[in-house]
């Protein structure tokens, strides 16, 4: 994969890379996450400065238990930030593993533009983007990428196990580490108003590589709603002065609300 060596990017490979990955699939609690037309937005922030905007929607299945989903990361009006990338994913919903991934963005003037797709019978992994054309990688096992781990993360909220989610890029996988609990804390966040939500915590460590990305040490925390939903309502990741927050703005789902008090 490219280097990111421009700050401007570091937010963005930032946040896309804490936050996902593939789960070992045990007898655990596992949550109905995935619906068809849901949209959850988020503010990035550093502190009191807002960074930028993350949203991601579930569209339609395909048949197969696959179903299309996408993120988008914008920038704000932040002096020396202007970044746009949009993902597109098709996720396998029984694996909870990644299919297919589909890349566009820009960082001021550079383009990015990558797709690659996995086939899980055969364990081979194609890529290609504006310098490589399907360049095939065997036996790879299955995995996922920022998309497919947000995913893995609300499925397993409730399971008060620890798990170890394979994540991939083109050159390597590497391993995010995650431990499920429960919590007595409740969070407030713009998406409720001043109503505090019962959550799940989910403590992670992941593999950064020789990465030093502002400074991140690949921890991070998760807090996730109580219910079969699992919607992330706050997500914290260590950097070197402090830690970037990803905080839920505004859920559309149909039929759903978030409880406001435990079941005793």
């Amino acid at each position: 994969m490219k280097s990111h060596s421009n700050p401007r990017k570091l937010i963005v490979t930032l946040c896309i890379s804490l936050l996902l990955g593939i789960s070992s699939v045990y007898a655990q609690q596992k949550n109905a996450v995935f619906k068809t037309g849901e949209r959850l937005t988020y503010k990035v922030k550093f502190g009191f400065v807002k960074l930028g905007t993350m949203t991601f929607e579930t569209g339609s299945y395909l048949g197969n238990s696959h179903i299309r989903t996408s993120m988008k990361f914008r920038t704000a009006q932040v002096p020396f930030l202007d970044s746009k990338d949009t993902v597109y994913d098709i996720i396998d919903t029984t694996g909870i593993c990644l299919i297919r991934f589909e890349e566009h963005g820009y960082d001021g003037k550079n383009k990015t533009n990558r797709i690659f797709s996995y086939d899980p019978g055969q364990r081979t992994l194609s890529y290609s983007d504006d310098t490589i054309i399907s360049k095939i990688t065997r036996d790879v096992r299955p995995f996922s990428d920022a998309i497919t781990l947000f995913f893995n993360l609300r499925t397993w909220s409730g399971s008060h196990a620890n798990y170890f989610f394979p994540v991939r890029g083109l050159a390597a996988e590497r391993l995010v580490k995650c431990c499920f609990s429960r919590t007595e804390e409740k969070k407030e966040c713009p998406a409720f108003g001043d109503m505090e939500i019962p959550t799940y915590r989910i403590d992670g460590l992941a593999e950064m590589g020789n990465s030093t990305i502002l400074g991140a040490n690949g921890k991070f925390t998760a807090f996730v709603t109580e219910d079969d939903a699992a919607i992330p309502v706050r997500i914290d990741m260590s950097i070197a002065i402090g830690s970037i927050s990803i905080i839920l703005d505004k859920v559309e789902r149909d039929d759903w609300e978030p409880i406001t008090e435990r079941e005793k």
